[in-house]
């Protein structure tokens, strides 16, 4: 087709043809509803991208052996027993996948034998003889006219009874958007939920906002009314009582730390102990200057010429 509109508009057409067929045909042959519609809404969406360049005779052969190859669809026997509303009839559940397959193109998809053995990629004996093997037959062997006629008004009747809920499901899963969750029945055997924890949760809630507005509102102790009494208010405490006992002289002498260094001064060795206030002040010097230039230090005094130190000789 060479006017877009008018192949978008087939396109279109072909698609709602076959989608309510697709929906049954991939449910009775991979077993479960929310797999096949999955398989056949990726199958209209890829049928979708490659159209345009399928002849349009050989869309319907194009569009079957997509679904028929999606991975959902592949050896799943059908799932749901023959009394579940348009659930697959129980003949189905005996058949193999390929059988299954060349029963439902022809009993569901509606194709003609050529059209179901291209679809199935064999010749027309060969997709003749799966039929026949894939029909209900009597105990004698013989096909039974009864069993097929029941399977066709079961497709019939799944085909009819389609709910619309389920077509715009594939449809959003077609053009790629996320379905609406399907409600899920509430089963007898599962516990009654509670009613309390939402008034509890709203009680704790209303608790918890009343206990914030007091720490505003609640009142406070007020200051006195008396200016001239001070907020703060003070108490002396009373006199030390005097100490148990005190060191006596003797004992303080002894305990004093620099009791070697008092001893020396008063025999005369101030050298041998040295001034410890001028060594703490060497050491922070010699510290100091580690790191600088030699000073070269004045020439040593003669000790005639030194002023000699005053100091009182040691009783």
């Amino acid at each position: 087709m060479n006017d877009p509109s008018a192949a978008q508009a087939a396109l279109s057409a072909f698609l709602r043809g076959v989608e309510r067929r697709g929906a049954v045909f991939a449910e009775w042959q991979g077993g479960d509803a929310e797999v096949g519609d999955v398989a056949l809404a990726a199958s209209l969406r890829g049928f979708g991208e490659v159209a345009a360049e399928v002849p349009f005779a050989e869309w319907p052969r194009r569009f079957w052996a997509m679904l028929l190859a999606a991975p959902g669809l592949r050896g799943a026997p059908p799932g749901r027993g023959a009394g579940a509303p348009g659930a697959a009839p129980a003949h189905l559940a005996r058949l193999g996948s390929g059988p299954r397959a060349a029963l439902l193109l022809r009993l569901v998809a509606g194709l003609a034998e050529a059209e179901a053995a291209a679809v199935l990629g064999i010749g027309r004996p060969s997709y003749r003889l799966a039929l026949q093997r894939a029909l209900p037959h009597r105990d004698d062997g013989q096909p039974d006219p009864e069993a097929w006629r029941a399977m066709s008004e079961a497709a019939q009747a799944a085909l009819r009874g389609l709910p619309g809920e389920r077509l715009e499901r594939i449809a959003r899963l077609r053009d790629g958007r996320r379905p609406k969750p399907r409600p899920v029945a509430p089963t007898s055997n599962a516990p009654a939920r509670p009613r309390w924890p939402w008034p509890a949760s709203w009680a704790v809630v209303l608790l918890t906002g009343l206990a914030l507005a007091a720490t505003w509102w609640w009142p406070w102790p007020s200051a006195p009314d008396d200016a001239s009494v001070p907020r703060i208010q003070t108490q002396a405490l009373p006199p030390a009582a005097p100490p148990a006992g005190r060191y006596d002289p003797a004992l303080a002498l002894q305990t004093d730390r620099d009791l070697e260094l008092l001893l020396a001064q008063a025999r005369g060795e101030t050298d041998a102990i040295g001034d410890p206030a001028f060594d703490a002040w060497l050491v922070h010097a010699l510290e100091d200057t580690s790191d600088a230039e030699p000073v070269a230090l004045p020439p040593t005094l003669d000790l005639d010429e030194a002023v000699p130190e005053q100091f009182d000789a040691p009783r």
